[in-house]
Formats: structure tokens, sequence, C-alpha cells
């Protein structure tokens, strides 16, 4: 796949695209793209075809703010590197204390963008928006784990690797929101429901996950200060190596299964493409005049 794709950055990507922080503004988008299907005249593969363009425009939103970081983040590599692990330890520490909080009642909610209703441009414009304002809102949860995801798999690349491990990051909660979109567009209203539904339980999932996540980040940020200064604890040393094999396996797994996701993906919005001017060819006011 080259360089630019990261299959561990890209799997986390798609599990970080339910983090607390914007879990509960799915519903509300994808409640806003079924107001879009409220005509009952729409054909099911013009549906689909919005549900495309939607999605594509919340991915671009995404990997924008991904890959800006990315640049960033990648060209300061020299500079900022040697106070990153002491930033993992300190990031790691607020996780479990906001675990805990959220154990405790509290609710991480972030104000985003009201979505505007409609089709057009407009639309796909106001969807770009909420990716971008939805992925910067997402690394005030995610951002231990979306720097460990990255900052790992890509340890001592160059530019383009590191560039590319935020653009998959990105690119991977994109493939799950648009395959989302796609199920609206299909099942409508029980996709939304569903989603509703599952906001009660989602802060104590989250606060249980942070509660793993949270030591293993302030971990691996002392195992890093330990490396460098040549004397690692010997149960530290274990337990990230051994998440380390975990990751890389992980990263094998998928990379080997990459290739088919991406062209049986490809495949299908390009059936669908050309299933939705079919659909308006036939349907046009020339061809429903013969």
């Amino acid at each position: 796949m080259g360089d630019l794709f990261d299959p561990y950055a890209f799997a986390v990507g798609m599990v970080a695209l339910l983090n607390p922080c914007g879990f509960a503004l799915l519903p509300a988008y994808l409640g806003f793209f079924l107001g879009q299907q409220d005509d009952d005249e729409v054909h099911p593969i013009v549906a689909l075809n919005r549900a495309q363009l939607v999605g594509l425009s919340l991915t671009l939103g995404f990997m924008v703010v991904f890959g800006v970081i990315g640049i960033v983040l990648a060209g300061l590599q020299s500079t900022i590197q040697p106070a990153l692990p002491y930033v993992s330890v300190a990031i790691g520490v607020g996780l479990v204390i906001l675990a805990i909080a959220m154990l405790r009642g509290f609710s991480p909610m972030v104000r985003l963008p009201k979505l505007e209703r409609g089709t057009g441009s407009r639309s796909v414009g106001s969807v770009f928006l909420f990716g971008v304002s939805y992925a910067v809102a997402s690394l005030s949860c995610t951002i231990a784990v979306f720097f460990a995801a990255v900052g790992t798999s890509t340890s001592g690349a160059g530019f383009v690797d590191r560039l590319g491990g935020f653009l998959s990051y990105g690119l991977g909660m994109g493939l799950l929101a648009t395959a989302l979109t796609l199920a609206v567009a299909t099942g409508r209203r029980g996709v939304v429901n569903r989603f509703r539904a599952a906001l009660t339980k989602v802060d104590t999932i989250a606060a249980m996950i942070l509660l793993i996540v949270g030591p293993y980040v302030a971990l691996y940020g002392i195992w890093e200060i330990q490396v460098e200064r040549g004397s690692i604890t010997p149960w530290i040393d274990d337990v990230i190596t051994t998440a380390l094999d975990w990751q890389a396996s992980l990263a094998i797994w998928i990379d080997q299964r990459s290739t088919l996701l991406g062209w049986g993906f490809l495949a299908i919005n390009v059936a669908l493409i050309a299933a939705g001017v079919a659909v308006r060819q036939q349907r046009s006011p020339a061809n429903t005049a013969h």
C-alpha cells in the first residue's frame, strides 16, 4: 500500500471514531443525513449516492485535520521528540483521572457546529466542517491513543512514514463513518435509534477503556525514558514489549487484508456511482417522455 498507509494507525482510527467526546454527536450526524432522505420518492440507489458524497466530505474533514497535524509534528520531530515521553506520562495520568471522573458521573461533551439540513454544496461544506470539528474534538479524548498509535508504529521513521500514519488514522475514522452513513441510507431510522440507545452506556464503557489505556500510555512514556537512560525496569519492559509485539501482529494481520478491503470497498462505491448514473438517466425527463 506504500509508505503513506499504516495499517495499525488505520485500525486505531476506526475504533477512535467511537470516542466518548464525539460518540454522542454521531446520532445527530446520522439524523442529519436521515433528514435528507425523508422524500419517499428518492430512489434507493440515489440515496446511497448521497451517502457516498456525505461520507467522502466527512472523511476529507478528518484527513485534513490529521494531515496538518502530521505535517507539523513530522517536521518538528527532532525538536519535540525528547519531550514526548514526558508528555505521554502526563497524558496517561490525566486519562486515569478522567476515567475516574467519568465513572463518578462526569460526561465529556464538546460543542460542534450544527449541521444544516438540505442538499447540494451547502450540505457538503457543512459536513466537511463537521468532520474537521469532530476530529479536533475527538483529540480531547483520544490524544493519548492517537499519539501512542501513530508514534509507536512509526518510531524511527521518516517524514513520509509519519505523515502516512496520521493520514491512515483519519482514513480509518472516515471509512467507518462512511459505512455508517451507507447503513443509514439503507436501514434508515433503526441505525440512529440504536446509537441513541447506546448513549446511556458509552461513558461507562469509555471510562473502563481509559482505565486500561491511561496506565499503558504512562508506562510507555516511562519505558521510553528508561530506554534513553539505559536502565529499564524488567516488568515495565515485559509489558511494553508484549504490547508492541501484539501491535506488530495486528498491523501485519490488517496489512495482509487491507488490499482486499480497499479494492473491495472501492469496487462497491464505483458500482453504486455507475448505478446512480443509470437511474438518473432512466428517470430523466427526456426518457420519461418516451
